[in-house]
């Protein structure tokens, strides 16, 4: 077993190992109160059904599904939890524990954070990404119908509890779009191995990328200042997943985002081509598709929604190399003056 203290707002740790056997001791023990609601969707059920429910034997137990995807991510589910809970009798001393990808801990989350002005929230996430990112460092989010992710609060769990084996019923789209942010930890750091990247995601590789994620979030929760590296590859990945109206999924779209990154990395700072291989290199270590279905101008259009963006202004990040982030304050035209150039060169670095 792999263990990460994370000492934020709220101090936790996160746990990383194959199967269920230190559930209890790990995860369950944090769950206070006497009522536990487990949220999950429909896919996650489908296959897990009740499996977290003996763990709680001495609960008060009840079970939400919402539909898979990240349309469920709506105000419409938010208040079915909340409603829910205030149905059953639930009060700050009871727990919800997110048992799903990053739509439903994004959920699930920004439910616990508001009911009844916070009550526990434990973290099982069930996808590569989830547990590779969305699962630690607190951010909550639902989306509204101008973008993404823009209503959410920053809320720290109790405790998270990965299950590598959850992987194994994953399919080869939700691999993907988990490789997608491990991409984007591998560009961020030289501590991912790259020949690791191509072996499957095991308990040593989401370690090593939470550790990252945790590092940054203990200088900088509320996203004040450096936390804005791991928006690497998402102003371009969150436009995207828009304009495929989200049949495209999140590390997909934050794949062909950081090949974006790099090139305007390339244009910005007039990088060597050794620096630039090398970074496209590693982009090609799994097996994604980085085609781009629409204009420059349809991306560009998408992206003032963001919350990177400031007004005229959005913060971008780009990279003077492997392991050398970098934020620049870009003007939208900038922007899009890069996307067109991107366009023009068919969308390759």
């Amino acid at each position: 077993m792999f263990e990460l203290q994370v000492n934020a707002s709220g101090k936790y740790g996160v746990y990383i190992t194959r199967g269920m056997e230190n559930f209890r001791e790990k995860a369950v023990a944090k769950a206070i109160g006497k009522k536990v609601a487990i949220v999950t969707d429909s896919e996650v059920n489908k296959i897990y059904g009740d499996a977290l429910l003996p763990f709680f034997n001495d609960k008060s137990v009840i079970k939400i599904v919402v539909p898979s995807g990240e349309d469920s991510k709506n105000g419409e589910n938010y208040f079915k939890i909340l409603n829910t809970l205030a149905e059953n009798g639930f009060t700050r001393e009871d727990s919800l524990v997110a048992f799903g990808g990053g739509v439903v801990g994004d959920l699930t989350a920004f439910a616990a954070s508001t009911y009844m002005r916070g009550i526990t929230v434990i973290a099982v996430p069930t996808t590569i990404l989830s547990m590779v990112d969305s699962s630690v460092g607190g951010k909550t989010a639902i989306n509204l119908r101008a973008g993404k992710n823009l209503c959410g609060t920053f809320y720290q769990p109790k405790a998270v509890y990965i299950n590598a084996d959850f992987i194994n019923t994953l399919p080869k789209r939700e691999l993907l779009s988990g490789y997608g942010e491990i991409l984007k930890y591998a560009l961020l750091e030289r501590t991912i191995n790259i020949s690791s990247l191509t072996q499957k995601a095991d308990e040593k590789l989401i370690y090593d990328c939470l550790k990252i994620k945790r590092d940054i979030v203990e200088k900088d929760e509320k996203e004040n200042g450096i936390r804005a590296f791991l928006n690497l590859g998402h102003t371009v990945g969150h436009a995207l997943e828009k304009l495929y109206e989200y049949k495209v999924s999140h590390g997909e779209c934050v794949a062909k985002g950081l090949k974006f990154s790099v090139f305007a990395s390339k244009e910005l700072y007039s990088l060597k081509d050794q620096t630039v291989e090398e970074m496209t290199k590693l982009l090609t270590s799994f097996d994604h598709d980085f085609s781009v279905d629409f204009t420059a101008k349809e991306i560009a259009e998408k992206t003032v929604s963001d919350k990177k963006c400031r007004g005229e202004t959005i913060n971008f990040v780009a990279l003077k190399g492997i392991g050398k982030p970098s934020i620049e304050k870009l003007t939208l035209n900038q922007l899009f003056l890069l996307l067109e150039k991107y366009e023009r060169n068919n969308y390759s670095v």
